[in-house]
């Protein structure tokens, strides 16, 4: 059954719904709403593009990391330009920090038991002061801007924009799915996160690198042409529009510890943005009436986005989702819940 689809917010999750609705090829009406214009400059803009589930097994259990494994097929099955590459992830860690190393590894799982290995196998350009590793072969990366250049390509003949802010109160249509992030609920707060973009041509990445550190842990993800996208701050904060110079400082000490040639490299752009967090830190559909919101992804847009816009898809399409129930905490149903939303 045909429905008017309105999408409020232009980030991932916003753009993931869009074009996962589109490809089913139900011929809904869709209307985008966003202050900003496209591509807006977001949390989704400064993201750094990691698909790593087991890089965040600290921090979440196995069922949202199989979610993950799920997400990163999806971006390899899309036909998209976005720069996707499965390379795996690579943790190092300086010989004094070595015991963070051994800690994250003791919560991988069984089936990544061989992942410890000498840094220099899969890196040649690190340096041999980084005498131990762990490679995550699953894992994989692509290019933020350029994904989401992607999703607004694929959708935008189907669509319809809106340049303009709106609330699910204001719209009339069939289903209201509310990506709003920070706009979108009131119990989220903002997580800061600050970026630095620089180019070194003397030093070479084929995969995301995480340093270990008690104090400064860093992460580093390469893009062409020898330019590099650098971020480790995490600040409770929903004051986003400026960087800190404390924070790009550090950023730029564990740079350069991670390889001297990035004293050189040129500075490209500093950011900063906010990511919209739930207490737990793990995204969350929510379903009352007509109305779906799906918000608080965190530092998992990327990663999850495109999970829970196919788990929506699915639930207005009244079919079963193997992730419904995680990724709505267990607070709707799959179907009976859309049936009266109808």
């Amino acid at each position: 059954m045909t429905k008017h689809i309105s999408i409020l917010g232009a980030g991932i999750m916003g753009l993931s719904c869009a074009y996962s609705l589109q490809r089913q090829n139900e011929n809904h009406r869709i209307s985008l709403y966003d202050p900003a214009a496209l591509a807006a400059k977001n949390a989704s803009w400064m993201a750094g593009g990691m698909l790593a589930p087991y890089s965040e097994i600290e921090h979440m259990d196995m069922a949202w990391v199989e979610a993950g494994l799920h997400g990163i097929e999806i971006w390899k099955a899309a036909p998209l330009d976005c720069g996707f590459h499965q390379n795996g992830s690579l943790f190092i860690a300086h010989p004094e920090d070595r015991h963070a190393l051994e800690r994250f590894a003791a919560f991988l799982p069984d089936n990544m038991a061989s992942a410890q290995i000498s840094p220099s196998m899969v890196e040649p350009a690190l340096p041999d002061k980084f005498k131990s590793g762990l490679f995550l072969p699953p894992e994989a990366h692509i290019e933020p801007r350029r994904a989401i250049a992607a999703l607004i390509d694929a959708v935008k003949n189907d669509i319809t924009i809106h340049q303009q802010a709106a609330t699910p109160e204001q719209l009339d249509a069939d289903i209201i799915i509310d990506c709003r992030g920070m706009s979108g609920d009131e119990t989220l707060r903002g997580v800061k996160g600050e970026i630095a973009i620089v180019r070194n041509p003397e030093f070479s990445l084929s995969r995301p690198l995480r340093l270990m550190h008690p104090r400064y842990p860093l992460y580093i993800i390469p893009r062409p042409d020898h330019v590099f996208m650098i971020g480790a701050t995490i600040i409770e904060s929903d004051e986003g529009n400026h960087v800190s110079l404390r924070s790009s400082m550090e950023l730029m000490s564990a740079l350069y510890s991670l390889h001297p040639s990035f004293g050189e490299a040129e500075i490209l752009e500093l950011s900063t943005g906010i990511r919209p967090s739930y207490p737990d830190n793990l995204p969350r559909i929510k379903v009352q009436k007509n109305v779906i919101s799906a918000n608080g992804l965190f530092r998992h847009g990327f990663l999850l986005g495109p999970v829970m816009a196919e788990a929506i898809t699915d639930y207005i399409h009244g079919q079963t989702n193997t992730y419904w129930n995680l990724l709505t905490h267990g607070q709707a149903t799959n179907k009976t819940d859309n049936q009266r939303a109808a």
